[in-house]
């Protein structure tokens, strides 16, 4: 599904995400960073940065899943 999507379409569903969810998924999959280092980072537990991540992703998921089925 990701490589019919543009670099620009991935980071505008990124930016569409709730603000918690896209700062603990930049942390975490584009800068690296472990839920242990994003809790103490953002003053949450980790399981929330997890979570959230989690949540994120599965955003994204049927983010990307709509715009195959406008395509087709």
């Amino acid at each position: 599904a990701y490589s019919h999507l543009g670099a620009n379409q991935l980071l505008e569903l990124i930016n569409n995400l709730p603000p918690g969810y896209k700062v603990v998924f930049n942390l975490v999959v584009i800068e690296g960073y472990t839920h242990e280092e994003v809790a103490e980072m953002l003053g949450i537990q980790a399981g929330t940065s997890r979570s959230q991540l989690v949540k994120a992703r599965k955003m994204l998921q049927n983010q990307i899943i709509q715009l195959q089925k406008v395509a087709v």
